[in-house]
């Protein structure tokens, strides 16, 4: 028998002897592991974008062009 078998087996045993409201407790238990391990699952991954900009070429002139432009709508919107 494995080791997960064994520690299965025991916790079997062991609920064995529970009262019928302690059982309750302990399904409320497990089912709190099982969303706490679900939801680390879910967590976001972060994906690499490698390549997707490598055609796209972007110097000083495109930056300040767009600076301005962002100032500008900013200045509009500041009373």
């Amino acid at each position: 028998m494995t080791i997960p078998e064994q520690k299965k087996q025991r916790i079997m045993s062991l609920l064995d002897t529970l009262s019928e409201e302690r059982l309750e407790e302990v399904a409320d238990f497990v089912e709190f592991l099982c969303a706490k391990h679900a939801a680390r699952q879910n967590q976001y991954t972060p994906v690499t974008l490698g390549g997707l900009w490598a055609d796209v070429m972007i110097d000083d002139t495109d930056i300040a062009a767009i600076r301005k432009e962002l100032w500008g709508v900013l200045e509009d919107r500041i009373p």
